[in-house]
């Protein structure tokens, strides 16, 4: 043909049509040999054939389509846009220059649909898919039924119908190429050269619907049609090749779908011979090598087997030398090299391969063009590349790098996208590492919510769901062990083993995810202690060791988390081989891990906590010494702001102390201490690692070191309280935080007052008393002097206060049954989080306003003395170090009242012998609410008595004589005043009701000197000392709620009598009785802010699981503290709960006074007169008959002596139980002792 056009003169007719027949032989051998001056010479001598076709022509359309599909060509190869703008710019002239009717329209446009489809799969410009499908359709269109392009025209209709699929995830589409292509195919007889192209087409659109649905059948019809287009090819046909591939790459997809060995064989096999078949030099010889070292990767992954991924990377290698800069698919290359150098970093954990992998995969992503549809991709790898190498490494920069990448390859991936779920799950994975390294919340929620994404994106039998399903158990492990929340670890387990269980034996992964589960019981083990739990820990763990081979980087890791697990076991039953198989497997670990390796220093601390067991247990010195030697390197390995340095510089500090104790060194106390407050000061870690690192700096200042460094690690600890019982927190969870510090705030106080602080001493112990209440309460803080001054801010603080309010109250649901509900309990949880942690942003803003620096901070002394204002306060502290009370008085000054004889153990005791004596005289100490039930006592006896002579001797007598004076100034004409406010175990016992009775000789009593109240908080009396007090003349309006018959709990026949004694002394105008079926929870709760004062009669229910479920039962459900405590009561003055144990509490809380007693309180009732046991059912009218005399007299009696005798709720209390206490008699101590008076 070029002799034709040399031999042919320039002006000849034919010259243009030579020109064009060449470069239609020079596109052919570009397309058969890849060499790029053919594709440039076919565009030359096109060029020329055109440039000497005169309009008008009747080939000019022709040869404008030509050079147009040569531009098409010469695009996909070198992706360079301006070819196919110019593909684009011809194919149209052509379809332009044919007038309809001619029989090559259609194929002109069928052309131009072309040139816009592959604009778009570069571009992603919705019009160009939209343009081609458009412009194929009328081809079809005009192709007659019968003609021999139709199957061409039907499958290249459906060649864009699956480009727009991949574009919008749109169903209608791939249904719509399956049935053309099926079409195409159905219309071409057996032994038709196109019929091996037409099935190849259909097998694209299977393989695509299989990639969106998921549905097995797709794929095994991908199989089936490159099966029969193999069998339609015959040997030496220059595709032959192309289809082996294409088989290969399908049994590729199958594995991965089902994971079976079978597949990716094939593959291997089916790619090799595709290799095989492609001679040096063809252009897609790269790209076929490359797809045989993908298998060989893949096969490395499944089996382990080291020769497989050395041949992955030498074929890859040689795929990316073969391809020249500039190619289109040079970046697809790189990238899959650098995924194979991952694969083997992975197994051997040579540093050389990570930086190989981030040189080729940054390599691949800057060769992509911005748009191009690979980019995100390749951003998605390169993210893992930094991930992996920040492991290993551990520096900050690699973490940083990762999220953003990985980030950026989300922004670029439509959703439904099949590669969505595993980039949302490696950008989880790198939110989870960085939370690791720096301890910040948001970043395990983020990686919790975008793993989640991902498992909810894949569909169940997918080959991959196993991996995201692991990895989303990872996250929620590191989120249990922040906030050590128990659903995080259920969640955890539950996933992780459902990710063991979908992964074959086998499998590559198969040991690591064994690992993971492990590591799951492990830490469940810690939290509840069950002895199954560390049993399958130890059994899983081996499991994966024996599954892993000897060299294989991850071994260490696995050595690492078999020995915690013997630790653990070992601690709990003592056997000698646990410990010594600890050390053993540590010391492999250690071993195997080179120096800079970021796991280096956990592996250490591991092995150190080891050999500091094994001391313990046998006490050889040798052990301490190498234990803290160990843990010494691996606090200097662990850098400054690390999440887990504050838990290694505690397990130091514990090691230098335990050796303190062995040899009593001086030194090893103080670097033991200097570790425990630094432990305190890096903030990234865990406030509940700081906490404990703050506690024991505190305990052995207090036991080894002066007073004043113990009261400098207890300011520290109060600091990070807040942070431990956080907002962001259910305030169920932070009530399972709190009894661990309740001791410690009265150890903190023990010591102030040792050294004279007291007013310290008082702001301390009101700062760790009912931390719960008071959180919730500022939460409902007025802000009218905020608003005054800053608006905007106000409105802001009040919206998230009240969103936060709601969030930390709703519900606690102990199991969440449905997947749906715990997907939404997630959401509720990260959004607490959220608002938590807006609140705390907020509250700083305001405190760095002028003269706003206090804003909600704990109250300082001066602040609190005014609630003395009415009368002494008694706070009694009870602590192990001593027992003090602390007498608040009216002139704002503290009496110290050391209490020699008093201690934490008596009280204890007392608070034992109390309850035996309750039982005793049978009555309900089960808190679950009836109120008059009796109990058959075993073993108990009734130590009434001696409670009460002990509190008497050892607690009330000694504070008497100091507040003798204080009492009687404010005593005015009747008995004075005393508010006890006391600490511990103390704050069960009855201190109104100390005495000594039975013996006429010495009978005593606090009664006889003083009238006695309790409150839960200084700060609770505050709002009660500054309420406005009614008006004499005005007559309180009652509002009585009884339930006589409560469906479900015993009868109470008693409150009919106890509502008919009370309405005697009220006004019926002022009355309002709601009772049986009219008593609802709603009813109530609308009528209670429309009077001053409430009486419930009816039963009480304690809840110590979920403290803030405590309840009032009426007709309907109950009336919960939750739904009290979101009422806001203006006009309150006093509740009276006639209920049983309305004021008893929880005994692991003694700090925090969870009961309906103090709910009343917060929720606004200056006043409250409650129960602290069941009451018997004919006490309870006496009580009502004499308080209601004393408060308001006979409602027809209005004249001025009965206004005059009018008391005030704790005096009319008082005198209503001395009148029981004649009645039944004074040692009758059941029957009595129970009524109480809370507040002012």
């Amino acid at each position: 043909m070029q002799q034709a056009v040399n031999l042919t003169p320039d002006g000849h007719a034919n010259k243009a049509s030579h020109l064009n027949n060449l470069g239609i032989a020079f596109l052919r051998q570009f397309e058969c040999l890849g060499e790029l001056r053919d594709i440039e010479n076919a565009i030359h001598v096109n060029q020329q054939a055109i440039d000497l076709t005169p309009d008008g022509h009747a080939a000019k359309a022709s040869r404008f389509n030509n050079l147009g599909t040569t531009f098409s060509c010469r695009f996909e190869h070198l992706g360079e846009l301006g070819d196919i703008e110019n593909a684009i710019h011809l194919n149209r002239q052509a379809v332009d220059l044919t007038p309809d009717g001619h029989a090559d329209k259609a194929r002109m446009l069928n052309n131009l649909g072309s040139a816009f489809q592959s604009r778009f799969e570069r571009l992603g410009k919705l019009r160009d898919i939209e343009n081609a499908i458009h412009v194929k359709r009328q081809a079809l269109d005009l192709t007659p039924d019968g003609h021999a392009d139709k199957a061409s025209m039907l499958n290249n209709l459906g060649l864009a119908f699956q480009s727009r699929f991949k574009c919008l995830g749109e169903l209608g589409d791939i249904e719509n190429a399956i049935h053309v292509n099926q079409q195409a195919v159905d219309l071409t007889p057996d032994g038709h050269a196109d019929k091996a192209r037409w099935l190849i087409s259909l097998g694209i659109a299977f393989f695509r619907r299989f990639e969106r649905l998921g549905e097995l059948r797709d794929i095994e019809n991908v199989i089936h049609v490159n099966q029969q287009v193999i069998d339609l090819t015959p040997d030496g046909h220059a595709d032959k090749a192309n289809r082996f591939n294409n088989l290969g790459s399908a049994f590729f997809r199958r594995f991965e779908r089902l994971g079976k060995l079978g597949d990716i064989e094939n593959a291997i096999c089916v790619i090799q011979q595709a290799v095989d078949l492609t001679p040096d030099g063809h252009a897609a010889k790269a790209s076929r090598l490359s797809n045989l070292g993908s298998a060989f990767s893949r096969r490395f992954q499944h089996l382990g087997e080291l020769g497989d991924i050395e041949n992955a990377i030498h074929v890859i290698q040689q795929a990316v030398d073969l391809t020249p800069d500039g190619h289109a698919d040079k970046a697809r290359l790189l990238n899959n090299l650098g995924n194979a150098f991952q694969s083997r970093f992975e197994h051997l954990g040579e540093l050389r391969d990570i930086e190989n992998v981030i040189l080729v995969k940054r390599q691949a992503v800057d060769l992509t063009p911005d748009g191009h549809a690979d980019k995100a991709g390749m951003l998605n790898n390169l993210g893992s590349a930094f991930f992996q190498r920040f492991e290993r490494l551990g520096k900050l920069g690699d973490i940083e790098n990762a999220i953003h990448v990985n980030q950026q390859a989300i922004d670029l991936t439509p959703d439904g996208h099949a590669e969505q779920a595993d980039r949302l799950t490696n950008l989880g994975v790198a939110f989870s590492c960085r939370f690791e390294r720096l301890g910040k919340l948001r970043d395990i929620d983020n990686a919790i919510h975008v793993k989640q994404q991902a498992v909810d994106l894949t569909p169940d039998g997918h080959a991959g769901k196993a991996t995201l399903l692991n990895n989303l158990g990872n996250a929620f492990l590191l989120r249990f062990e922040h906030l050590v929340e128990l659903k995080d670890i259920e969640n955890a387990i539950h996933v992780k083993q459902q990710a063991v269980d979908l992964t074959p034996d086998g499998h590559a992964d198969k040991a690591s995810r064994l690992n993971n589960l492990g590591n799951a019981f492990f830490r469940r083990f810690e939290h509840l202690g069950k002895l199954g739990d560390i049993e399958n820990a130890i059994h899983v763990n081996r499991q994966a060791i024996d599954l892993t081979p000897d060299g294989h980087a991850v071994r260490a890791l696995l050595f690492n988390n078999l020995s915690s697990a013997f630790q653990s076991r070992f601690a709990r039953l003592g056997e000698l081989g646990d410990i010594e198989n600890a050390i053993h497997v540590s010391r492999q670990a250690v071993d195997l891990t080179p120096d800079d390796h970021a796991r280096k220093a956990v592996f250490l601390m591991n092995l150190g906590s080891a050999f500091k067991c094994r001391f313990e247990h046998l006490g050889e010195l040798r052990d301490i010494e190498n234990a803290i030697l160990v843990k010494r390197l691996a606090v200097e390995l662990t850098p400054d702001g690390h999440a887990n340095k504050a838990i290694r510089l505690s397990n130091l500090g514990i090691a230098l102390f335990s050796r303190f104790k062995h040899l009593s060194k001086p030194g090893d106390f103080m670097e033991a201490t200097a570790a425990f407050k630094q432990a305190t000061e890096n903030t990234s870690s865990s406030p509940s690692t700081r906490y404990y690192a703050a506690y024991f700096w505190a305990t052995l200042c207090s036991e080894y070191q002066s007073p004043s460094s113990a009261l400098d690690a207890y300011t520290v600890v109060l600091d990070i309280i807040p942070q431990v019982v956080w907002f962001g927190q259910t305030v169920h969870r932070r009530y399972e935080e709190l009894p661990k510090i309740g001791r410690t705030i009265n150890a903190a106080a023990a010591m102030a007052i040792s050294v004279g602080d007291f007013t310290r001493a008082v702001e301390w112990l009101e700062e760790g008393r009912s931390i719960v209440w008071k959180q919730i309460l500022q939460l409902r803080t007025p802000l009218d002097e905020l608003r005054q001054q800053h608006p905007d801010l106000a409105d802001e603080l009040l919206r998230v206060s009240q969103a936060l309010d709601n969030s930390g109250t709703s519900n606690f649901q102990p199991r969440i049954d449905s997947e749906i509900n715990q997907q939404s309990a997630e959401e509720e949880a990260q959004n607490h989080r959220k608002l938590a942690a807006r609140y705390e942003a907020l509250l700083q803003q305001v405190r760095e306003l002028d003269g706003f620096d206090n804003f909600l901070r704990p109250r300082k002394f001066s602040e609190l003395a005014p609630a003395a204002r009415n009368g002494p306060v008694v706070v009694v502290n009870v602590a192990k170090l001593r027992c003090d009370a602390l007498i608040l008085g009216t002139s704002g000054e503290i009496i110290p009242v050391p209490l020699p004889i008093f201690s934490y153990e008596q009280a204890e005791t007392l608070r034992l012998k109390l309850l035996s004596s309750l039982q005793a005289c049978g009555v309900r100490v089960s808190r679950n609410g009836d109120r008059a039930t009796r109990l058959a006592g075993k073993d108990n006896k009734d130590h009434f008595g001696s409670v009460l002579a002990d509190l008497w001797s050892h607690v009330v007598q000694p504070i008497l004589p100091e507040i003798e004076q204080a009492l009687y100034e404010n005593a005015h004409h009747s008995l004075p005043h005393i508010t006890w406010c006391a600490t511990g175990a103390l704050a069960f016992l009855p201190l109104h009701a100390a005495g000594i009775y039975g013996d006429p000789r010495k009978n005593v009593n606090i009664s006889d000197f003083a009238v006695s109240s309790y409150t839960t908080t200084l700060t609770a009396m505050l709002s009660s000392v500054s309420k406005p007090k009614q008006g004499p003349t005005k007559t309180p309006s009652v509002f009585i709620v009884s339930q006589p018959d409560t469906p479900g709990l015993p009868s109470l026949p008693g409150t009919v009598k106890e509502v008919e004694v009370i309405q005697y002394y009220t006004s019926p105008d002022r009355t309002c009785h709601l009772t049986h079926k009219l008593a609802t929870v709603g009813a109530v709760l609308d009528e209670m802010s429309k009077h001053e004062i409430i009486h419930l009669a009816c039963h009480g229910i304690q809840d110590i699981k979920n403290p803030l479920s405590s309840a009032f039962a009426l007709y309907d459900g109950r009336l919960e503290l939750n739904a009290l405590m979101r009422l806001s009561l203006k006009n309150a003055e006093l509740a009276v709960l006639s209920a049983c144990q309305t004021a008893t509490g929880d005994e692991n809380l003694p700090e925090e006074a969870v009961h309906l007693a103090a709910g009343m309180l917060a929720v606004g009732y200056p006043s409250v007169i409650a129960t602290m046991w069941s009451i018997g059912d004919k006490d309870a009218p006496v009580i009502a008959d004499k308080v209601y005399a004393n408060l308001l007299g006979h409602c027809d009696l209005a004249n001025s002596e009965s206004q005059k005798a009018k008391l005030t709720p704790a005096y009319a209390l008082h005198e209503a139980v001395k009148h029981l206490r004649e009645e039944v008699g004074p040692t009758n101590f059941v029957k009595w002792v129970p009524f109480i008076h809370f507040g002012v």
